[in-house]
């Protein structure tokens, strides 16, 4: 598979994630995830393996507040390590049914090792996501302190 082919690869297996939260086919998803994944939610959860993040995305969006919700985001970067191996940066959100878009407080950053298998699929074997906030006023006056007394 030339670079090229494996990226788009990658791509459809992510938007192949994120069409399971609209039609709530986690098993679709689940397929693109290693049986031994290492999943780290936004809040810190640990989920380790398929079965784990099969469980919690079925119960998440089992819950009424979730149904109708849309998985939204983009990849932002792809870098192969080898050819087997690649890490990719993605942000993205959930969006409930009654808003227009995500708001920015629920925008997260993650990061994802995905791996060829051995029939050729690109899967995802460890993914950590963060929410993407603002650094807070107490952090911002220490850091501000800090360059001054460098300069």
């Amino acid at each position: 598979m030339t670079p090229e082919a494996n990226k788009e690869a990658i791509k459809h297996a992510y938007d192949t994630i994120f069409k399971t939260f609209e039609n709530l086919d986690f098993r679709a998803a689940a397929n693109c995830i290693t049986a031994d994944c290492d999943y780290i939610t936004f809040n810190g959860m640990h989920l380790q393996g398929r079965e784990a993040y099969l469980q919690s995305h079925e119960e998440m969006m089992n819950n009424f507040m979730f149904r109708g919700a849309k998985l939204e985001g983009q990849l932002q970067k792809i870098r192969f390590v080898n050819d087997t191996t690649a890490i990719v940066i993605a942000t993205g959100a959930i969006r409930f049914r009654w808003q227009k878009k995500a708001p920015k407080s629920r925008q997260s950053i993650n990061t994802g090792v995905w791996v060829k298998n051995e029939e050729g699929e690109w899967q995802l074997t460890a993914f950590h996501n963060c929410r993407i906030q603002k650094i807070p006023f107490i952090g911002r006056v220490m850091m501000m302190l800090t360059k001054k007394k460098k300069g």
